[in-house]
């Protein structure tokens, strides 16, 4: 893709060269920005059925650093933003750093470190997350700058903004309460809620919910932050696919959920039909699903893929990846190139 990208401004360069004046000032065409240019196409996975242990389970380890894709800049489409962890171990304390980079110039740029969870950008262009030293909520630009700490609780691993922007939603890690908070860290409401996945929309909640029916959080609902009332949608615990580990809204009627090794399913809200996306096996595991904005057919992902034991031992590598609901097609991001 590059070399092609290359032979190509030559030929514009050659032409243009020579059909204009011997003192005629040239001017190089705009470098193409595509993020294409880091990415390359998966090839279909191929599914492995891990055998079961009697006794002790099975001992995971990452290779490589770990990589999740937050999503676009809204202010420079161009710019994706993203997580390195560069532990050894996922039990680490150091957390991740928060980069970006320019698909047209190639220029990356350090954000923060210390970060503990998937952060969430809002169209405004800020970011919520946790930090790894007291595990509160916090808020920043996208150069990392006007740094606050937002919430005065320890916070859940999962959260999201609402209300276009002005408001966030997280639930404490400690107690059954989620909270309603404004940019500047201002509780405006809270709700007895034992909630795990969060996904905002406008003045609409989408929440996994504690549930009768299995140890998974699988009680779909939505909350309306205007009315409090919380509608149930439906129950993914007697499906075979568990609860949700993270949510995303697709549009104003579909919720897309990564549901572990289940896959990907798009959950429909009025009528609480849940519908697979991509079906995945024990050795391939999907998270953080972000909707693109511009373009609501690319999911925007981290995905881990797992090797075949041995012994008691399965190791993975982590990697960001954007898959296309409509033609199932996967690509790979290699934005730390």
């Amino acid at each position: 893709m590059k070399q092609h990208i290359i032979v190509s401004l030559i030929a514009i360069w050659v032409f243009n060269a020579c059909s204009k004046e011997d003192d005629a000032v040239f001017t190089p065409p705009d470098k193409q920005c595509s993020s294409t240019l880091y990415a390359s196409k998966l090839p279909a996975d191929t599914c492995l059925d891990f055998p079961d242990l009697w006794g002790p389970t099975y001992i995971y380890h990452r290779m490589g650093p770990g990589y999740a894709l937050i999503g676009k800049n809204p202010g420079n489409p161009d710019e994706w933003i993203y997580l390195i962890n560069r532990e050894e171990v996922s039990t680490g304390n150091e957390g991740s750093e928060i980069w970006k980079v320019d698909t047209c110039s190639g220029r990356k740029q350090f954000i923060l470190d210390k970060v503990k969870s998937q952060p969430k950008v809002s169209k405004q262009g800020w970011m919520i997350f946790r930090r790894t030293y007291d595990g509160l909520m916090y808020r920043a630009n996208l150069q990392g700058d006007s740094l606050k700490a937002v919430s005065n609780l320890v916070a859940h691993d999962l959260f999201d903004w609402c209300l276009e922007g002005e408001a966030f939603f997280y639930r404490a890690r400690f107690k059954d309460v989620a909270y309603l908070v404004d940019i500047n860290g201002n509780v405006l409401d809270s709700f007895a809620l034992d909630c795990h996945a969060i996904a905002g929309r406008g003045n609409r909640i989408a929440l996994s919910l504690d549930s009768e029916v299995s140890v998974n959080h699988s009680r779909i609902a939505v909350l309306n932050l205007f009315t409090g009332s919380l509608t149930e949608v439906t129950e993914t615990g007697g499906m075979g696919i568990g609860g949700p580990l993270a949510l995303a809204w697709e549009s104003d009627d579909a919720l897309v959920g990564a549901f572990g090794r289940a896959g990907l399913f798009r959950i429909h809200v009025s009528t609480g039909e849940v519908e697979p996306i991509k079906e995945t096996c024990e050795n391939v595991f999907y998270y953080y699903p972000v909707v693109e904005w511009d373009n609501p057919s690319w999911l925007i992902l981290g995905k881990r893929d797992y090797s075949w034991p041995v012994l008691a031992n399965i190791d993975f590598t982590t990697n960001m990846v954007l898959y296309n609901t409509e033609t199932g097609e996967e690509w790979k991001l290699d934005l730390d190139q």
